[in-house]
């Protein structure tokens, strides 16, 4: 049991109690004396014991807490410290220490040492693989999902060579240190920030395009399909140029019967039973977005290109013997007439019997008229 006379020696007790009785002044007299009874002489036990008091303000508001009483009127929350931003000089002295302490972790082991004076003479490497990372993701978000080539095309002629190339002198020039962006210590602030921006951007960059990607089981399926058929009968189309007229390969046929109508799903064969096909890599024209391929019929899993028409499709790469998701759907082609002059069949024509001569009369004798 708790001794009250053992306050009359703590002074900083009944401070301390006094202070906590201020921050409840507020309250009737009974909640304080239901709040405050026999806490001298508690807090003096604690004490002895070498705990400390803290703050009295807090204590009452733990207090009224406890009690479920309502806070002091006016007392505001305390925030918490707004964060600040750090100055130039602070910065300066975070990139000059982690400069610091890079050089400390290579210099520190011996194997680090070894690669770091093998990769030192490799940044012109770094130089112009950041710009083909960033053009190349350009080109990546500027049009539709395609497969990562070494040079960007951009869906149109030379614009992708051109970039990719003025993206390489510039990041030359910048590694180089040409272009007022330094990076080493006493450079200033702007430029060693801005440098560093643009190689974090660039390292995310190329991350971004090395998740795109394909893998080697992808390539596979994209450029030379999956069906062993397919496979096949495109290996042996390809060992031929197929159908060529004046010395040009022919992307399509149209038939047309001696009527002038246009005729659909014709076989074309020769005297010695072989097919007259298209080689399906001829069948392609136009760039980028705008080229179409040939896709031939159907005889169960295989294409058939020596059956005309051929069918027509959007398609970026490859023929249409090629898994390709992005590829159009099928379309039927154009013919070149809508109808030509109809012929005749010379069999028909020797076949048409001619008319007999009309007999000629005999002349009359004389005296016979």
């Amino acid at each position: 049991m708790n001794d009250p006379t053992h306050t009359a020696h703590r002074p900083e007790v009944e401070a301390f109690v006094a202070a906590v009785s201020g921050h409840l002044a507020d309250l009737s007299e009974e909640e304080r004396e239901e709040l405050l009874g026999g806490l001298a002489a508690d807090l003096a036990d604690q004490v002895a014991d070498g705990a400390d008091l803290g703050d009295p303000e807090r204590y009452a508001a733990e207090l009224r807490a406890a009690a479920g009483l309502p806070e002091a009127p006016g007392r505001r929350p305390r925030r918490a410290p707004r964060p600040t931003l750090p100055t130039a000089a602070e910065l300066e002295e975070t990139l000059d220490g982690l400069r610091e302490d890079l050089s400390q972790l290579v210099s520190s082991h011996r194997a680090a040492e070894e690669a770091w004076r093998v990769l030192l003479p490799l940044r012109p490497a770094w130089w112009v693989l950041r710009a083909w990372a960033v053009v190349t993701l350009l080109d990546q978000l500027a049009g539709p999902p395609e497969l990562v080539t070494l040079i960007p095309s951009f869906n149109g002629p030379l614009i992708g060579q051109v970039l990719l190339a003025a993206a390489v002198v510039a990041s030359v020039l910048l590694g180089q240190g040409r272009l007022r962006l330094h990076g080493g210590p006493g450079s200033p602030l702007r430029e060693r920030l801005g440098l560093l921006a643009i190689n974090v951007g660039a390292l995310v960059a190329l991350l971004i395009v090395a998740s795109n990607l394909p893998s080697a089981a992808t390539l596979h399926s994209s450029y030379y399909g999956t069906s062993f058929e397919d496979g096949y009968a495109m290996g042996a189309e390809d060992r031929s140029t197929g159908l060529r007229l004046d010395g040009a390969p022919v992307r399509n046929l149209f038939a047309y019967d001696s009527a002038g109508q246009p005729l659909d799903g014709v076989q074309l064969y020769d005297a010695d039973g072989r097919p007259l096909a298209i080689a399906a890599k001829t069948t392609a024209s136009g760039y980028g977005a705008e080229r179409t391929v040939g896709c031939g019929w159907r005889n169960g899993s295989s294409q058939l290109f020596h059956v005309f028409p051929l069918f027509q499709r959007e398609q970026r790469r490859g023929t249409c013997r090629d898994e390709d998701r992005e590829s159009g759907p099928l379309s039927t082609p154009v013919a070149p007439f809508a109808q030509v002059p109809p012929v005749t069949s010379p069999a028909a024509e020797a076949e048409v019997p001619t008319e007999a001569p009309a007999p000629i009369a005999p002349e009359p004798e004389p005296g016979q008229e």
